[in-house]
């Protein structure tokens, strides 16, 4: 009786482990090693593909922009603009022709490869928009400061014809060291970035990067003094002003 009974328990016993087991066993048969790496493969394939569109596409932008800020240039020679539309077109067909092949890369080594390459061989953001930025900046300040020019002339005519007050005098002369200074600044500017190119970076990333913070030195140092020689025009078209004695017979 008692063997009977130990039979009976051991064939329940197994019934059960294999309703247990089986689950895991179909699940053996159906996941395998091989079929989860390669959809791990296309995962990461899928990504790259994604972040490399992204990156192309935000730096075609930047560059589109950038061209209508070249062509709006006001002091930048000739020379310079076709010079650096020039880049900009170079860049653009490019990445244009990048994207095309990383839309075609099937394979994660060769997708790496192009995907490094929108980094390592354009520099957009490392080189070539702050080298831009700063020439549109120089460009405003070179402009400003033929306006203020003009401003101080008619000012020294005002302040002469008023018998050249010392207080005038010193602003006047202040107006114009200003000016001076900003010139300095901002011809420093052009003349120290404006041979930069993405090799520049290659070659010497950490000259080129400090070439630029002193560029951006500069240009902050020449907007001070440009703001500085408005102010000394604004106070001395005050004083004029509160200086003149209103006739009474007309």
């Amino acid at each position: 009786m008692l063997s009977k009974k130990l039979t009976t328990l051991i064939t329940a016993g197994g019934l059960t482990i294999m309703l247990v087991l089986s689950p895991l066993a179909v699940f053996a048969q159906t996941v395998t090693p091989g079929s989860t790496k390669a959809a791990n493969q296309a995962a990461r394939l899928a990504n790259l593909h994604t972040l490399a569109d992204n990156a192309i596409s935000m730096r075609l932008t930047s560059l589109n922009n950038a061209s209508t800020r070249v062509n709006g240039l006001v002091k930048l020679s000739s020379t310079q603009k076709t010079q650096f539309s020039g880049e900009i077109t170079t860049d653009v067909n490019g990445l244009t022709s990048l994207k095309t092949k990383v839309d075609g890369d099937t394979d994660l080594p060769t997708l790496r490869t192009d995907y490094r390459t929108i980094f390592t061989t354009y520099r957009i953001y490392a080189e070539f928009l702050p080298q831009l930025h700063l020439l549109v900046a120089s460009d405003t300040m070179d402009v400003t400061a033929d306006k203020l020019s003009d401003l101080y002339t008619k000012l020294q005519s005002r302040v002469s014809n008023a018998g050249n007050p010392s207080n005038l005098t010193s602003l006047l002369s202040d107006m114009q060291a200003k000016i001076a200074d900003a010139r300095t600044q901002y011809s420093n500017v052009q003349s120290q970035i404006t041979s930069l190119t993405p090799q520049s970076w290659d070659n010497d990333p950490t000259g080129t990067t400090n070439m630029l913070k002193n560029a951006r030195s500069e240009i902050k140092t020449g907007a001070g003094d440009l703001k500085a020689a408005l102010a000394d025009a604004k106070q001395i078209i005050q004083t004029l002003k509160a200086n003149i004695t209103p006739n009474p017979t007309k």
